[in-house]
C-alpha cells in the first residue's frame, strides 16, 4: 500500500535568478480602487511588456513522470523578470500635481501570476494596486506606513495572464520609490475553472467534497473560522497546504498557525526564514451557503510568518507538525476563530475535518466510527487513522492541498493535523492519517523546536486541553461625523466610535486638509475640493491593530450663491484651483440654455448671469467624474 502525502505542489525554476533579499515582507491590505478606474483613456498610458512564458508542453510532460511517481501536483513555474519603475512603465500628470506610474505585465497562457519584489520602498501617502486587465481581480492598496522600508515583497497571485500595476504618488513628495520586480510567479494549472465545473474560475477538488456551510458544518462554523489555506515556498517550490489558527493558555492571541511539518520540506530542501516571509494565508475562504458559488469568494489574506517549531527528524517524519507564528496580528475584521485542542488517550468516535482540497474553498468531511492508532513511518502510534463516512450532501474525504488540516473530536478540539492517506471521491473506502496532538506534544524530541507544549501551554499550567475562541480583546475600527455632505470650504468634526479600547488612532481623510491626523476625535477637518472621498480608521490597542474605510462617504459640494437670486450667483467648485468646470444652465422645463467651460486658469470663482424670462432654474455642475445639479431661484425686476 502507497499513502500519499496531502500536499499540492507548485514546482518554481528560477532561470538564473539571483541577488533576492534575504528577508521579504508583504502587508495587509488597505482596500480601495485604483485612481485610473475613474479616468477616460487610461489604457493609452500604459507600457506593454510581455514576459516569455515557460514551454508548456515540457512542463506537462515532466508532469506525467511526476504523476506516475505518485509526486506531488505541480501547478506552476516561475520565470525572472527585470522590472521596475526605473525602468518600465509611463507616467501620468494630473491636473493637481499628483503622478500615476502604470505597467503592464503579460505572460501568455498563465491562469495567474505573483509578483516577487528585489525592492520595495514607498513614499509617505503613496499607494500601490496591482490587477488584471478586465478588472475583476484587484488586490491592493499597499502603502508606506504598512511596508518595513528597502525590504521585499511578495504579492499574492492575480488571476489571469496580464496583470497591471499602478502606482501613486501626491503632489509635492520629493522622496524616492523603489519598485523592483525580480520574478514571476507563472500559475499554468490548478488556479483557474475548475475541472468538473467550468463555469467556475478557482478550486479543482473532487466533485464528491462538502462545502463546509452545508448542513453537516452547521455545528462547526466557530472552528471553521480558524481555517485557512496556505500557499507556502520552498526555496524554489511552492505548494497548497492548509492549516489552522491555534488558541493557548496565555490567552494572549497570538497569531500561532498549525499545519504539517511536510508543507515545509521539498526533495531535501527545507523552508527558510525568506521562504517563510513569502507564504500566503488566506482566511474565511469558503462558500457562504451549501451551493457553489458562482464567484470566488472574497480573498482576505496575510503575508508571511516565522517557525516555532516542527517534528523535524532525519529520519522519520514522527507526528508530522509545524507551528509557526505570523508576521502581524490577525485583523478584527477577518473574525478568525482561535482553535481549542485536546490532548485525550481517548478514542472518538465522531468529528469532522475541514480543509481546502486542491486549493479549492473550504470544505468539510466527517466520520462517524471510532478512529484507529497507527504509524507513518516508523515510530508507532503516531498518527490516529480515519474512515470518512457519506452525509447528507455528498462523501468528504481529503486531496493534495489538504495537508495540515485539522481533526477535530466530538468536542470541537483539534486532535490531530493530516499528513495523508488513501481517500478520494474515487476510493472513499480508504483511510487517512493525521498527526497526534499528543505526540506532538512533546514526544518528538527535548527541545522546545520540537515540541507543541511550550507555544500552546506558554503559562506552564500543564493543561490536557484548551477551548476555542473569538479574540474580543482586539480593537474594531468604527466611527461617524456631523454630516456627510458639505458645501466646498466647509469643515467636519470626526468622532472615534471603535471598540476595544484603542490607545492609537490613525485617520486618513481623502481630500481633506489635514489630510491625516493621529487624535481620537480630529476636528475642522476642511474640504475645498468638489468630489467623492473615503475616510479611514486604524485603531491600535494592546492586542492588535484594525481598520475600517468608507469610500466616497464625504461628499462635497460645489457652493452657489446668493440662491435665490436677483440675476447672478457665483460658483465655488475648486478653492485650490485644480481643475477644469462644465456649467450647464436648463430651463424649468429641462431645456437646455446654456453652456460655460470655465479653465481652472480663470481662477476659482466663477460669475453667472442667470437668463431671463423665468424664476427657477436647473445649474448642472461637471468636474471630472462628478456631477452635481442645483435649483437656482431667480427673482426678477424686485425694484
Amino acid at each position: 500500500m502507497v499513502l500519499n502525502l496531502r500536499q499540492s505542489l507548485i514546482l518554481v525554476f528560477l532561470f538564473g535568478l539571483a541577488g533576492l533579499p534575504g528577508f521579504v515582507y508583504s502587508q495587509i491590505e488597505d482596500g480601495g480602487m485604483p485612481r485610473s478606474f475613474e479616468q477616460k483613456g487610461w489604457r493609452s498610458g500604459i507600457q506593454q511588456l510581455s514576459i516569455l512564458a515557460p514551454d508548456k508542453d515540457s512542463l506537462k510532460a515532466l508532469d506525467f513522470q511526476d504523476s506516475q511517481l505518485e509526486k506531488p501536483y505541480r501547478i506552476g513555474v516561475t520565470v525572472p523578470a527585470e522590472i521596475g519603475i526605473s525602468n518600465s512603465g509611463n507616467w501620468i500628470i494630473n491636473p493637481d500635481g499628483s503622478k500615476i506610474w502604470l505597467v503592464s505585465i503579460s505572460c501568455k497562457g498563465a491562469e495567474a501570476i505573483g509578483l516577487d519584489f528585489s525592492s520595495f520602498d514607498l513614499p509617505s501617502g503613496s499607494d500601490l494596486f496591482i490587477y488584471n486587465s478586465n478588472r475583476t481581480h484587484v488586490i491592493g492598496a499597499f502603502k508606506s506606513n504598512e511596508n518595513i522600508k528597502g525590504m521585499g515583497f511578495t504579492s499574492r497571485p492575480v488571476q489571469g495572464d496580464n496583470i497591471i500595476l499602478e502606482y501613486f504618488q501626491p503632489a509635492g513628495y520629493m522622496e524616492e520609490v523603489h519598485l523592483e520586480i525580480a520574478s514571476l510567479l507563472y500559475i499554468y494549472r490548478g488556479f483557474g475553472e475548475k475541472q468538473d465545473r467550468s463555469l467556475f474560475n478557482f478550486g479543482g477538488s473532487g466533485a464528491c467534497e462538502v462545502n463546509l456551510n452545508c448542513e453537516e458544518g452547521a455545528n462547526w462554523k466557530n472552528q471553521a473560522a480558524g481555517v485557512v489555506r496556505i500557499l507556502t515556498r520552498v526555496k524554489n517550490q511552492a505548494f497548497w497546504c492548509t492549516g489552522t489558527v491555534m488558541n493557548n493558555s496565555a490567552n494572549d492571541f497570538s497569531p500561532i498557525v498549525l499545519t504539517a511539518n511536510h508543507c515545509s520540506e521539498s526533495s531535501g530542501n527545507v523552508s527558510s526564514a525568506s521562504d517563510l516571509n513569502k507564504w500566503v494565508f488566506y482566511f474565511a475562504y469558503e462558500s457562504a451557503t451549501c451551493a457553489d458559488p458562482i464567484a470566488e469568494p472574497e480573498e482576505l489574506s496575510m503575508v508571511g510568518a516565522e517557525k516555532l517549531a516542527a517534528s523535524q527528524n532525519p529520519t522519520d517524519i514522527g507526528s508530522d507538525f509545524y507551528l509557526i507564528r505570523l508576521k502581524q496580528d490577525i485583523p478584527a475584521s477577518y473574525h478568525t476563530y482561535f482553535n481549542g485542542w485536546s490532548l485525550s488517550a481517548a478514542t472518538p468516535s465522531s468529528g469532522v475535518g475541514i480543509h481546502h482540497p486542491q486549493g479549492d474553498i473550504k470544505k468539510i468531511s466527517t466520520y462517524s466510527t471510532a478512529l484507529g492508532s497507527g504509524t507513518w513511518q516508523s515510530t508507532p502510534n503516531t498518527h490516529w487513522i480515519v474512515k470518512w463516512g457519506a452525509t447528507a450532501n455528498g462523501f468528504g474525504v481529503t486531496e493534495a492541498g489538504s495537508s495540515g488540516s485539522p481533526l477535530y473530536n466530538g468536542d470541537g478540539l483539534i486532535i490531530g493535523t493530516l499528513t495523508g492517506g488513501e481517500s478520494a471521491c474515487s476510493n472513499t473506502a480508504a483511510t487517512d492519517f493525521y498527526g497526534k496532538i499528543s505526540y506532538s506534544w512533546i514526544s518528538n524530541g527535548l527541545s522546545d523546536t520540537m515540541q507543541l507544549e511550550p507555544w500552546l501551554d506558554p503559562m506552564n499550567e500543564g493543561r490536557t486541553s484548551m477551548e476555542g475562541a473569538f479574540n474580543d480583546k482586539l480593537a474594531v475600527a468604527d466611527f461617524e461625523t456631523d454630516t456627510t455632505v458639505i458645501k466646498i470650504g466647509n469643515s467636519l468634526n470626526f468622532y472615534d466610535r471603535s471598540s476595544g479600547l484603542p490607545n492609537l488612532w490613525r485617520w486618513s481623510f481623502e481630500g481633506g486638509e489635514p489630510s491625516s491626523s493621529n487624535e481620537q476625535n480630529p476636528s475642522g477637518i476642511r474640504y475645498n475640493t468638489f468630489g467623492k472621498y473615503y475616510v479611514k480608521l486604524t485603531v491600535t490597542n494592546n492586542y492588535g491593530s484594525d481598520s475600517l474605510v468608507r469610500e466616497e462617504y464625504i461628499e462635497v459640494k460645489s457652493l452657489l450663491y446668493p440662491n435665490p437670486t436677483l440675476g447672478e450667483v457665483t460658483l465655488l467648485t475648486d478653492l485650490n484651483n485644480q481643475a477644469s468646470t462644465k456649467i450647464e444652465i436648463y430651463s424649468a422645463g429641462g431645456k437646455l440654455l446654456r453652456t460655460i467651460d470655465h479653465s481652472s486658469a480663470e481662477g476659482t470663482a466663477i460669475k453667472i448671469a442667470m437668463p431671463e424670462g423665468g424664476n427657477f432654474f436647473f445649474v448642472k455642475i461637471v468636474q471630472g467624474e462628478s456631477v452635481q445639479t442645483e435649483k437656482v431661484v431667480v427673482f426678477h425686476n424686485l425694484d
